[in-house]
């Protein structure tokens, strides 16, 4: 876990989405411990209400708002809540949602529910959030929870990395906008991170091949994303604008993807697990 300076971010109020638990949990108690007021949003109310607990009791200021954000409504209500402050310093829209499948099987829904929430509700929190930091003017920053599988692609993740290489860009044009308004917007793209959206894979052999196809000969943890956010969010970046910082630990410098298969053997979609040679079928899903 990174060093944190209990000053940094002192008065500042942050809007977390996602909060309730992965890198979105470990990004609210980051914040809070560099000193800002977290508001946890979160679709799981109870696991959200949770965190904010542990860090009032930790000493810190924090209060949670059940929402889907891919709801409207949910987000305006999550915002009336905010306007209780007078102030909005700090947007994490990390909220997600992802499924693996092959291209040729992907059902319809699951690739509207992906870009739903990955995309459209990010769009509403950081819309909402520019606008209550503009009519502010005190400026922000905005810091979108992307994926290095915006850059790299990943077989069998097609929705997902589609959904965030979207964010990416919606990153840089955001970044373009608000500048005039002292809102910086970057991303974070984390690699393979242990979060309970990656532990169905991980269960099942795929950790060693991450682990041993690592330059650091591990996985990310939310606190190594949690700890690019905080800077991102800080005055230390504040010439930082429409970056988005690979957070996987030197992964994507060579990164041959979770799932194989043998293309000599031609119309078969006989994709496995690598080096595990675990059946897509016997994986599970994130």
């Amino acid at each position: 876990m990174g060093n944190t300076d209990a000053a940094r971010l002192d008065g500042r109020v942050a809007l977390v989405t996602g909060g309730a638990s992965g890198i979105g949990q470990a990004t609210a108690r980051r914040l809070s411990r560099d000193g800002a007021t977290v508001v946890i949003a979160d679709i799981d109310g109870e696991g959200a209400e949770a965190v904010a607990k542990d860090i009032q009791n930790a000493g810190g200021l924090a209060e949670a708002v059940p929402c889907d954000q891919a709801d409207p409504d949910q987000v305006a209500v999550l915002f009336e809540r905010l306007q209780r402050h007078d102030r909005l310093d700090i947007c994490v829209a990390n909220a997600g949602w992802g499924r693996f499948g092959a291209f040729l099987e992907i059902p319809e829904k699951t690739w509207r529910r992906t870009f739903e929430i990955n995309v459209t509700g990010t769009f509403l929190i950081c819309q909402a959030a520019a606008r209550r930091m503009a009519e502010l003017g005190n400026g922000g920053a905005i810091v979108v929870t992307s994926s290095s599988g915006a850059v790299e692609p990943v077989a069998l993740f097609t929705a997902y990395c589609s959904a965030k290489a979207a964010l990416n860009m919606m990153v840089k044009i955001m970044a373009y906008e608000l500048g005039q308004f002292d809102i910086r917007v970057n991303a974070v793209m984390p690699g393979v991170t242990e979060t309970a959206m990656t532990g169905g894979l991980l269960a099942t052999g795929a950790r060693s091949y991450n682990e041993a196809e690592s330059p650091l000969g591990r996985l990310g943890k939310p606190e190594d994303i949690a700890g690019a956010v905080a800077y991102l969010v800080s005055d230390d970046s504040g010439y930082v604008n429409g970056a988005a910082l690979l957070v996987d630990g030197g992964g994507s410098a060579y990164n041959p993807g979770w799932f194989g298969t043998d293309f000599r053997r031609r119309g078969e979609a006989s994709w496995i697990l690598r080096h595990e040679q675990v059946p897509v079928q016997e994986a599970g899903n994130a």
